[in-house]
C-alpha cells in the first residue's frame, strides 16, 4: 500500500491518493471512512462480499456507510483510491450524494464514459504508482466542477474540529439554519447526515487514539462518547466486530 499527497490544485478536493496491491488473493473489512472513495482498477478484480459476490467494475465510486465493508480481491489485484475530503465531491458529481450512501456504483454513471474508460487506460499503461496517480489526477481536473456549499462547508470543518463530539442542534444554531435545512443541504452535499459524519468522525478518532497508545479504558471519553457501552455498540456497528478482535489483526482497515 503506497500513499500519494494530490497535487495542488486538487488539494482542496482530495485527501490522499492510495495505490493498493495484492500479489495473492485476500479478504479484508473495511471500515467506515469520512470521505468519498473513488477507484480505478488496474489489476485483477474485487467482490463486495457484503453486497452480493459479482466482480465489481473497474472505476467505481464508494459512499459513506455506517456498516463495514468487506472486501475480496484477487490475486494480481490493483487499484489506485482517491479519498475525497467531506463534502467535496458533490464540486464533481452532479447526482445528490445521499443517494450514494452505503453504495459502491459504478463511475460511469457520475461522470462521462468516455473519460472513465480513457482514464482506465492510462492509469493500466502507466509504468509505476506515480504515474497512474498522475493519470487518476487528469481525470479528475478534466471533470467539471462547482464551488461546494459554504454553508455545509463550515458545518463540515466544525463538525472535524470537535472530532464528531458536537451536538447538531448546536451546530444549527452556530450556523443560525433551522436542523432540517441543514440537514437537507448537508446530506445533498456530503452524501450523509451531519449525526451519520459526526459518528464516523468520532469513531476515526477513537481508532487514532488507541492506535497512538491510548487504553481502551480511556479512549472512549477522549473520543466523545457518553460512556464505553456506548462506544462498544457503535464500534460494532462500524467494524462488525468488538475492538478487541479489530486491533491487532490486518484483516481490518
Amino acid at each position: 500500500m503506497l500513499g500519494f499527497a494530490p497535487r495542488s490544485e486538487l488539494a482542496a478536493v482530495v485527501r490522499r491518493f492510495t495505490i493498493v496491491e495484492t500479489d495473492a488473493a485476500a479478504t479484508r473489512t473495511l471500515i467506515p471512512d469520512a470521505g468519498v472513495i473513488v477507484g480505478l482498477r488496474y489489476g485483477g478484480f474485487a467482490r463486495q462480499l457484503d453486497a452480493g459476490a459479482s466482480p465489481l467494475p473497474d472505476a467505481t465510486v464508494a459512499g459513506q456507510r455506517d456498516t463495514p465493508r468487506v472486501m475480496h480481491t484477487s490475486a494480481g489485484g490493483g487499484i489506485v483510491l482517491a479519498t475525497l475530503h467531506d463534502g467535496r465531491a458533490g464540486a464533481w458529481f452532479r447526482a445528490p450524494l445521499h443517494e450514494l450512501f452505503g453504495a459502491t456504483v459504478a463511475l460511469d454513471q457520475l461522470a462521462p464514459p468516455a473519460d472513465v474508460a480513457r482514464a482506465l487506460a492510462q492509469v493500466a499503461e502507466a509504468r509505476d504508482p506515480a504515474a497512474r496517480v498522475r493519470a487518476f489526477e487528469a481525470f479528475l481536473l478534466g471533470q467539471q466542477h462547482e464551488a461546494p456549499d459554504a454553508l455545509v462547508d463550515t458545518a463540515v470543518r466544525a463538525l472535524r474540529a470537535a472530532h464528531g463530539a458536537l451536538r447538531i442542534d448546536q451546530l444549527a444554531g452556530d450556523l443560525d439554519i433551522g436542523r432540517d435545512r441543514l440537514e437537507k443541504r448537508f446530506r445533498r452535499a456530503v452524501g450523509c447526515s451531519p449525526k451519520q459524519l459526526a459518528a464516523i468522525l468520532r469513531l476515526r478518532r477513537a481508532i487514532a487514539l488507541h492506535r497512538a497508545g491510548a487504553p481502551l479504558t480511556r479512549v472512549s471519553a477522549e473520543a466523545g462518547y457518553f460512556d464505553q457501552p456506548h462506544f462498544i455498540r457503535d464500534f460494532r456497528r462500524f467494524a462488525g466486530a468488538p475492538p478487541s478482535r479489530v486491533f491487532g489483526s490486518d484483516a481490518y482497515c
